[in-house]
């Protein structure tokens, strides 16, 4: 009996002792907390999100810190509510890298940041009046110049006229309310300008889905027959373009140019069914703007005594046409390219207006 008495005290101090043990180790844990590092982009039905969002998670696991994923299919309200419900989660202790869904959503997204004193970078959509200065939290912001890649597929196309810039093309756009969007179709006018034996016959937007610029582009063949090319906003419009267009047995007599750098659209220049595309490494982007803004929160970076072109700049691009796209795959499709993650503004061009 006194044995039992003996053991049971025995054990009650052992547990006692542990679960002591787990109480102080789950408070250390929760003093010390781990940053969430947080992805917002519109879907992962497009290979460049899916890019992108592998980049968020490969700078993540190098430093072993949780990723999360935050999708909103092309809902602004949801992409809001989203980051907000994230934000309440952690206590605030996350930081976000994101793609607006539409430019206006930068209005609300940077005050319910600023106000939750949380940092986070954003990419391509942002009104031109909304000043990144103003937000001490907001890190950053960078696009790749649209109106430079428009111009350059534009040109690249007209080239692949049976009359080289002389012929008709038409033309889908993206969502017309992103900022990217605009600047890519002034690109296009901007080279239409320059070449006026080039025809815009039709124009339409595919808000960046591939199946809506199938059947658009389906339809705008049976209207235009005649037409020498395809210019197209991205990529993953392009290849719905193309699908058209090999239906209608004019693929690679009727080329496309797009934008992005879609491992699918990079083998479609290999093959002669397109034209060009300007590759902005999404993977690049996924990575370099959670480490920014991770950089900022740990003390790394003074985001306020940043200079106005280390806070709204632009990125470096690859061109891609015939030339050189079986090179672009092997460098940045075949493999993932290494990048240094801390160099922060290693594919910096230059400051944006």
């Amino acid at each position: 009996m006194k044995a039992c008495f003996k053991f049971f005290c025995v054990m009650c101090f052992v547990l006692l002792f542990a679960s002591t043990l787990v109480f102080a180790g789950s408070e250390e844990k929760e003093e010390k907390g781990e940053v969430v590092l947080a992805t917002v982009i519109r879907t992962i039905d497009n290979p460049y999100h899916v890019r992108w969002n592998t980049g968020g998670e490969e700078f993540a696991k190098s430093i072993g810190y949780p990723h999360e994923l935050v999708t909103c299919g092309g809902s602004s309200e949801k992409q809001n509510n989203d980051i907000k419900a994230l934000v309440a989660r952690t206590g605030g202790n996350v930081v976000f890298n994101i793609d607006p869904n539409e430019s206006p959503d930068c209005v609300p997204i940077a005050k319910a940041l600023e106000d939750a004193g949380v940092y986070f970078f954003t990419w391509w959509n942002k009104p031109p009046e909304l000043n990144v200065m103003d937000y001490p939290h907001w890190v950053g912001h960078s696009a790749f110049s649209g109106v430079d890649a428009g111009y350059y597929g534009a040109t690249e196309l007209f080239k692949t006229f049976k009359t080289p810039n002389k012929g008709k093309i038409v033309a889908i756009q993206g969502r017309l309310a992103n900022q990217i969007a605009i600047d890519l179709f002034d690109g296009l006018k901007k080279a239409l300008a320059e070449n006026p034996g080039v025809e815009l016959v039709a124009e339409q937007s595919a808000h960046w889905k591939r199946t809506e610029a199938f059947e658009i582009v389906s339809s705008m063949l049976v209207a235009h027959p005649d037409i020498d090319g395809v210019w197209l906003a991205n990529d993953h419009m392009a290849m719905g373009a193309i699908e058209a267009l090999r239906a209608a047995g004019l693929a690679g007599k009727v080329k496309v140019c797009g934008f992005n750098g879609n491992p699918e659209f990079i083998d479609a220049i290999i093959k002669g069914e397109a034209a060009a595309t300007t590759f902005t490494d999404s993977y690049y982007q996924g990575g370099i703007g959670l480490s920014l803004c991770l950089a900022a929160k740990e003390g790394k970076i003074d985001v306020e005594s940043l200079p106005k072109e280390k806070r709204v700049w632009y990125s470096k691009p690859v061109y891609v046409n015939a030339e050189n796209a079986e090179q672009v795959k092997a460098e940045y499709m075949d493999n993932l390219p290494e990048y240094d993650w801390n160099d922060w503004f290693g594919l910096w061009a230059g400051g944006m207006d």
